[in-house]
């Protein structure tokens, strides 16, 4: 998909009610792509490793509620390459990931500021004429990759190495005389 296409005014896109679904190639998100090679043990060959990363899918609905407020739900689909911390093989990174904004000046109102604060449900998204979205898809893909990654299984070199191995004080057992 073409980064121009992906430059959006976020207002009018909410305002219409317009849906934008799609793929953006890894290599077009350069600072995830950074990212990512830094977790890699051996960045030499970092070529194969961008070739092996799947595209990220995308969906943006934009959204006017019935109190005039403007609204977009971006969900996210990734399955990013990266390295296992414990073992240091290579691994998959699936990320299935929901985000709901509120496109709102926070100075322009008062009784929308309460609303606001206490609200979990969404972030806050300045109105924006053109509001770069690869860019908000690299930031939350960013913030939603563990700091350290690992298998969900335990590793198999791990389970190699932790198997039972003779105890190495075992000879001096024999030495303790009673």
């Amino acid at each position: 998909m073409n980064s121009q296409s992906l430059i959006i005014d976020n207002v009018a896109f909410a305002k219409r009610g317009e849906r934008l679904n799609g793929q953006i190639a890894i290599a077009s998100c350069q600072r995830l792509l950074v990212f990512l090679q830094s977790k890699a043990p051996d960045l030499s060959n970092s070529s194969s490793y961008i070739l092996a990363t799947r595209d990220i899918g995308f969906s943006l609905v934009g959204e006017l509620d019935a109190l005039g407020r403007y609204f977009l739900h971006l969900n996210l689909d990734a399955q990013l390459n990266t390295y296992c911390q414990r073992c240091l093989d290579s691994m998959v990174l699936g990320l299935k990931l929901d985000f709901h904004y509120l496109i709102s000046d926070k100075v322009a109102g008062l009784a929308e500021d309460a609303f606001v604060d206490d609200s979990d449900d969404f972030d806050l998204q300045e109105p924006n004429q053109s509001m770069n979205l690869i860019s908000l898809i690299e930031d939350e893909l960013i913030m939603a990759m563990p700091i350290a990654p690992a298998h969900e299984f335990d590793c198999s070199k791990l389970a190699m190495q932790a198997g039972d191995k003779p105890n190495p004080f075992a000879v001096l057992k024999g030495l303790i005389k009673s």
